[in-house]
């Protein structure tokens, strides 16, 4: 008698089923993401940022640069240039850096000023749409 179990699951059928399940994580993610910039107070961001983090290290997935760059890592906030974050361009050896300090705690990330940060800087994160 054979068992019907996992084991016995052509591999064509184990892939199917992995790519549903990380497309329904990945779109949980993503409604979580634009839900996050779309919330009336910074708390209820903060919370869904949370989830966000929370779902990424449960399911072993990967966030998008545009997806990290636009909350910070110690608190979870939502990155808005003007309100809670602080950009400036600054110049050091190695070239030119775009730092991002969160207002709520006070966290800095330097960026190089790239071609990838242009890109990053025109997305809709950065409120230039």
């Amino acid at each position: 008698m054979s068992k019907n179990n996992a084991k016995n699951k052509p591999p064509e059928e184990k892939k199917k089923k992995q790519n549903l399940r990380n497309e329904h994580v990945l779109r949980t993610m993503n409604f979580l993401h634009s839900a996050a910039h779309q919330a009336p107070t910074i708390s209820t961001a903060t919370n869904m940022n949370s989830s966000l983090v929370r779902l990424k290290e449960k399911h072993t997935a990967r966030l998008t640069p545009d997806l990290k760059r636009g909350m910070c890592s110690k608190c979870k906030v939502v990155l808005v240039p003007g309100n809670t974050a602080r950009v400036r361009i600054r110049n050091s050896g190695g070239g030119q850096f775009r730092v991002v300090t969160c207002v709520v705690c006070g966290l800095s990330k330097r960026y190089l000023v790239g071609e990838e940060s242009l890109k990053i800087e025109n997305s809709p994160l950065f409120g230039n749409t």
